[in-house]
């Protein structure tokens, strides 16, 4: 697993469309957990939270914030502490990973030992044929950034169609799509310069500035409701990620 040669540059980021309808009483494992705010999130929901990511930057602050937390790579099943092994998940959520790895199928069929029978993988994956995106291309860009759907560490772009695919070449399948809205979000990298000019292209000076951020709570009670509802109206152009609930092929 790979992210930017293990430098984490990113501000932390509760998705609301992945969180949502996420209940209470589950074992969660959070691959890629970054610094925690997710797992975090879903503790004080009443879960019991195991986070694994590569950066031992993130690591060292999740394992204040989750039930355990470990540095590991999950494209590597052997590599894995016996404590993410022993027993299975009920839900397994892989939040914005799989462009980040060179074999993302390898990467979910290690997945398939640490769920339960009828456990539910969760996963966000950016859309590369969004509206911005298609537009770019026809004019001849193709230019990566700091972050978003063409950060400078994706090494794999899917499209909805794709993602279908490799999760049932993988031993998924998908039960139910939602998507995040790509509308200011397409603005995103030149907000991030504005509001936050030190942290431009470096490991931000305090991750959880977004989180705190006067603004972003607006944008999220005002105007991502708005934004969901016309993005799920046409997912493949207009969505930033889609947000994919699956199971093991034969479970429902």
């Amino acid at each position: 697993m790979h992210k930017l040669s293990n430098k984490y540059i990113y501000f932390e980021e509760i998705n609301p469309g992945l969180i949502q309808g996420i209940g209470s009483g589950l074992r969660i494992l959070d691959v890629g957990c970054g610094y925690g705010a997710l797992g975090e999130a879903l503790k004080a929901k009443g879960n019991i939270v195991f986070g694994v990511d590569i950066s031992k930057k993130a690591i060292a602050e999740a394992k204040e914030r989750l039930d355990f937390a470990t540095v590991g790579d999950t494209t590597d099943y052997d590599s894995l502490p016996s404590e993410i092994k022993k027993e299975p998940f009920d839900l397994i959520i892989l939040a914005d990973v799989i462009e980040h790895v060179y074999d993302p199928k390898t990467l979910l069929e290690n997945l398939q030992p640490l769920l339960t029978d009828d456990g539910d993988l969760l996963i966000s994956i950016p859309n590369i044929a969004n509206w911005q995106s298609r537009l770019k291309l026809l004019f001849g860009q193709w230019n990566y950034t700091v972050s978003g759907i063409m950060d400078r560490s994706h090494i794999r772009f899917f499209t909805l169609s794709t993602t279908k695919k490799l999760l049932k070449a993988a031993g998924f399948e998908p039960m139910k799509i939602n998507c995040t809205p790509y509308f200011t979000r397409a603005f995103a990298i030149i907000l991030r310069n504005i509001l936050f000019p030190k942290s431009r292209d470096v490991t931000p000076t305090d991750p959880t500035a977004l989180l705190k951020s006067g603004m972003y709570k607006i944008y999220l009670r005002f105007v991502y409701p708005i934004e969901s509802f016309v993005a799920h109206i046409w997912k493949r152009l207009f969505a930033y990620q889609f947000i994919v609930r699956a199971k093991k092929i034969g479970k429902k």
